[in-house]
């Protein structure tokens, strides 16, 4: 209708954009630290059952790639 491209899609790549620049931070930022995290024990109910990259990991497996954290670290890849 307006000749935008699809918004999901767009999502997606934002996403995928952010997770490679995640992984070439360096290692003691403190962004990259939350990133690379995993959390212990249990949610209260209601709460989010998805972490941020739970949905990365889903994004990479619907494109097909698996040596995605090699790739990143490579900027013209």
């Amino acid at each position: 209708m307006y000749r935008k491209s699809n918004i999901i899609a767009t999502v997606k790549v934002r996403r995928l954009e952010w997770a490679g620049h995640l992984l070439r931070m360096c290692d003691d930022s403190t962004v990259k630290k939350v990133f690379l995290e995993k959390p212990d024990g249990r949610r209260k109910a209601g709460g989010p059952k998805l972490r941020w990259f739970d949905c990365v990991e889903s994004d990479l497996k619907s494109i097909g790639t698996k040596t995605w954290k090699k790739k990143s670290k490579d900027r013209s890849v």
